[in-house]
């Protein structure tokens, strides 16, 4: 084509028919600029999709540049090449280019360990008991009541006193010497002294306290003692007083007190006070053992009681 263009040219005598050269290749320049947009047109959308494109612009601008730098003394050469550097290069600026998202962490850092716990609030109001509780409760104030003979330990009152006693001497007694004597014959309980009895056990006759109840029972004798004058005097002379259960003092366990008699003589008291257990049916009493060489006498005032402390 170029070579009839030539010919062509060269005819001196040819009617309008001579196409400059330049005006060719200016058509051809517009013709690649169109092919150009074309293919800017198709990769647009898959440049601005893929983050590998702009490493790949960054690899590719250092060739661009060694391309278009002979392109620069020379503008009449233009290739494809060329064109499609241009605008890869050129595609990522003005309003098509794209922003990183941002990768900074937060400024507070990463959280940290869950802290203490905090103080223990108050306690709630206590629930109501359920019917099954009361209805055992109710049941363990019978068993109760049953194995304490009426005493009830869960009851809003006082437990009642079962059985007691306070009884008084209704005459002197005397006690030969070098013997041991048991004290009978006790007084009824007066007015004053009624609100301290329980129960019917005491023999007054007898001076004997028949347990009804197997328990613990504490004991206190009150005994007020006379004795004369006498002329010799020994270091073994005393008088001792015991409450005794079923009058084996020796045997069985038994809460005494001793005491030493002047020579002068006088009246003198024993306190006897302690706790024995006994079992339903067993009796005590009080005894005294005169060891001096003369009489003595155990006046009226003297006391025996006894109550039972529990089970």
């Amino acid at each position: 084509m170029l070579a009839r263009l030539s010919q062509r040219r060269s005819s001196p005598g040819g009617a309008g028919a001579l196409t400059p050269l330049p005006f060719l290749l200016g058509l051809m320049m517009m013709m690649m600029m169109m092919m150009m947009m074309m293919m800017m047109t198709t990769t647009a959308t898959a440049v601005s999709q893929s983050e590998e494109s702009e490493e790949i612009l960054e690899d590719d601008e250092d060739a661009s540049t060694e391309i278009l730098e002979p392109m620069s003394s020379d503008l009449s050469q233009v290739s494809p090449l060329s064109s499609w550097l241009i605008f890869r290069r050129n595609s990522n600026k003005g309003d098509n280019r794209r922003t990183k998202g941002s990768r900074r962490t937060s400024k507070h850092g990463l959280p940290g360990p869950p802290g203490p716990p905090g103080p223990q609030g108050p306690p709630g109001p206590p629930a109501p008991l359920l019917p099954q509780q009361q209805e055992l409760i109710q049941e363990l104030q019978l068993k109760l009541r049953d194995t304490a003979a009426g005493v009830c330990l869960l009851c809003d009152r006082p437990p009642r006193v079962s059985t007691s006693f306070l009884r008084r001497l209704s005459q002197a007694i005397a006690v030969p010497r070098r013997s041991l004597l048991e004290l009978q014959l006790f007084s009824q309980p007066s007015d004053a002294m009624q609100n301290l009895q329980r129960g019917q056990s005491f023999n007054a006759s007898t001076g004997r306290y028949t347990a009804t109840i197997s328990g613990f029972y504490q004991l206190t004798a009150s005994l007020l003692i006379e004795s004369g004058d006498r002329i010799q005097v020994r270091l073994r002379d005393s008088v001792r007083a015991a409450i005794c259960i079923e009058s084996l003092c020796q045997s069985n366990l038994s809460v005494e007190s001793v005491m030493g008699v002047a020579a002068a003589g006088g009246t003198f008291s024993i306190l006897l006070t302690g706790t024995l257990y006994l079992q339903a049916g067993e009796y005590v009493s009080v005894f005294v053992d005169n060891a001096t060489g003369s009489s003595i006498s155990v006046l009226q005032d003297s006391l025996f009681s006894g109550i039972l402390l529990g089970v």
